[in-house]
């Protein structure tokens, strides 16, 4: 798959595409279904799949709008696109006032039609676009047939009688309810990161563990104690995850999840990692001692040990 970010001078390749327009923030079991359709209407119209995203989200840039947290940031929506297999091109355009003010009309004629000889349209049912969000699904629809264009408008995916959505997803997360969370996005939760060096606490009086600092902006999972996986480029190791400020410790501490891994004790200091959340242990919280809170995280690590010992059975 390859990421690029489009802009005017960009020339796109000859080939047609089949493109799928929106956000896709956490990319869930919705978006797949726009995936999958996209992957099958590319392969009738013998194109090359695109996926168009914004940057950044449209709320952080509407004065009217409070901006959203996001589930992801673009290394992990690139990395689930990646995954999926079934994308050629990733591309993102910047959400500003030229792309804004633009009629439908002249969207599809100079976005779709001239840059991307795009073949086939794929949209939720929901999908609006152009100019105070005066385009919408069967105004896509016409448009398409003006320009000779498949147009595959999918429907809602549901989840025990509910629409599948982002800000749902982020309401489970706020929750920290990440079996709940996992299933819609069709996947465990996870983030990417580079480890920080800690303030060297843990590998003192504490467990050591590895340290990634979070972006305030972000939707992370409630602040509390995880069940978790990290992967590295040497392979998969078992892990309790740590989310907040760790307020027994000191006060001022940056959002960071800090990551203890079983049967590791390399040094990963400035090495990607990336970290996949199963289920919630416990909420975060100040103890009245470092040695209280060394004990608590020794029944942690005991209560994530019985999590993959029943996991394997």
């Amino acid at each position: 798959m390859e990421k690029m970010r489009w802009n005017e001078a960009w020339p796109y390749r000859r080939q047609p595409s089949v493109i799928t327009l929106g956000f896709f923030d956490g990319l869930h079991r919705g978006h797949r279904r726009l995936v999958e359709e996209t992957s099958r209407l590319a392969q009738e119209c013998g194109a090359e799949t695109v996926m168009m995203s914004f940057e950044p989200h449209p709320t952080h840039v509407l004065a009217e709008k409070h901006p959203v947290p996001l589930i992801y940031g673009l290394p992990e929506k690139e990395w689930v696109v990646g995954e999926t297999g079934k994308i050629d091109h990733l591309v993102i355009m910047r959400f500003e006032p030229e792309l804004m003010d633009m009629e439908p009309e002249q969207f599809v004629a100079k976005i779709l039609v001239e840059n991307f000889h795009a073949a086939g349209v794929v949209i939720g049912s929901n999908f609006r676009f152009g100019r105070q969000n005066r385009g919408n699904a069967e105004r896509m629809l016409e448009l398409c047939r003006i320009h000779g264009m498949r147009c595959s408008v999918v429907s809602e995916v549901q989840d025990e009688g509910l629409r599948i959505s982002s800000s749902r997803i982020r309401r489970l997360l706020r929750e920290g309810r990440m079996e709940e969370a996992g299933r819609l996005l069709g996947r465990p939760y996870f983030m990417l990161g580079t480890v920080e060096k800690g303030r060297g606490l843990g590998s003192r009086a504490l467990v050591p563990t590895v340290n990634l600092l979070l972006n305030e902006e972000r939707q992370y999972p409630a602040p509390g104690v995880y069940v978790t996986r990290t992967f590295t480029k040497d392979g998969a190791y078992e892990s309790v995850s740590n989310i907040g400020h760790n307020p027994t410790v000191g006060e001022g501490i940056s959002l960071r999840c800090e990551t203890y891994l079983m049967a590791f004790d390399e040094n990963l200091y400035g090495r990607d990692v990336r970290i996949e959340f199963y289920k919630h242990l416990r909420p975060e919280k100040k103890f009245e001692s470092m040695e209280a809170l060394r004990l608590q995280q020794q029944t942690d690590i005991q209560n994530a040990r019985e999590y993959f010992a029943e996991e394997k059975e």
